[in-house]
């Protein structure tokens, strides 16, 4: 009977010896599994800090590696937009495309093509919107301050797409209607006017604490899909622009017209804050660009949404633009 009992122990032993064997074996799989996943990522965390400071090194904004949020978890319908985007190239409708999606409840992102160049034509305008609403934070009544636009003395560049408003030759206009017009209709004439008043170190400054990757080796504003959604994620998390000022950058940004695009592919009431931006570098049009870089404000949780685009047929970059939001929308939705 004694001996029973004690050979029930030692299995008993052994049994719970084995578990924990086991445990600790499943445990040093997942924490190895982990690291390997995060080491083998194409882009580690990184972290944005403001410039311009000797004792501090205030943090901008968090970036976890691509595909994952805190929870490590995956975003499954990048491969679908994948899929969407590499069939567009193969058939030929368009050139090049590349898309970024960030999640900005926790921070999961991807990114399509990310490292691919395009001019930011008119997505360029959020950098000088900006320049003004960080003067506004010291002296707010620089938006009161006025301009006179003369027709004879600019030397901007052309509008792809007329603007529903423009600026008239000889009228004065105070910055804060100056920057309506940039951002709701995206006058270049408007622009010219603001950004001709910044200085260089300004929108230096701007960029590099944004975490905006801006190329101007070739004359013009290459950015990449990636690079250039630093405006949206610092705007949102207001760590540039103090919170009056970014509330104030992302309401402008959400009075663009812009139908065809992201708005196009999302319910109606939806908010969305976005920039768009369009220009031919060929001739007859057979190199354009059409870009829209936003926030939508989905009831599930707020995200970014940037689709970069070069081709030679509008319409149908448009439509692309439209599609790509429509099926992220959705994907977000379930």
């Amino acid at each position: 009977m004694f001996g029973k009992s004690i050979m029930t122990k030692q299995a008993a032993t052994k049994t719970l010896y084995l578990a924990v064997v086991m445990l600790l074996m499943i445990g040093v799989g997942w924490y190895g599994h982990g690291w390997y996943d995060r080491a083998s990522t194409s882009r580690g965390e990184r972290r944005v800090t403001l410039k311009g400071f000797e004792y501090i090194s205030p943090l901008v904004d968090v970036e976890l590696p691509e595909g994952y949020s805190v929870r490590r978890e995956p975003i499954p319908f990048k491969h679908t937009v994948e899929k969407y985007v590499d069939q567009l190239v193969k058939s030929g409708a368009v050139k090049d495309i590349s898309v970024y999606f960030r999640d900005l409840s926790d921070g999961p992102w991807f990114g399509i093509n990310e490292d691919v160049k395009y001019n930011a034509a008119s997505m360029m305008k959020v950098s000088t919107m900006i320049a003004w609403l960080k003067r506004a934070e010291k002296d707010p009544s620089v938006l009161r301050r006025t301009f006179v636009f003369d027709e004879k003395a600019y030397d901007g560049p052309p509008q792809v797409v007329a603007p529903e408003r423009t600026l008239k030759s000889g009228r004065s206009y105070t910055v804060d209607e100056l920057l309506n017009y940039m951002m709701n209709f995206s006058d270049n004439k408007a622009m010219w006017l603001l950004h001709n008043d910044l200085h260089e170190s300004e929108l230096r400054v701007l960029l590099d604490s944004m975490d905006v990757t801006n190329d101007t080796t070739t004359g013009y504003n290459l950015i990449t899909v990636h690079g250039y959604s630093g405006f949206l994620r610092v705007l949102y998390n207001a760590s540039y622009l103090n919170k009056e000022m970014s509330e104030r950058a992302l309401k402008l940004m959400s009075y663009q017209e812009f139908p065809q695009g992201i708005v196009a592919g999302i319910p109606k009431g939806v908010k969305v804050a976005s920039k768009y931006g369009v220009i031919n570098d060929g001739v007859n049009r057979e190199n354009v660009q059409l870009h829209e870089f936003g926030i939508v404000y989905h009831p599930n949780g707020p995200y970014i949404l940037g689709i970069l685009s070069r081709g030679n047929n509008l319409d149908v970059q448009a439509n692309v633009l439209k599609t790509v939001s429509e099926m992220v929308y959705k994907s977000v939705l379930k």
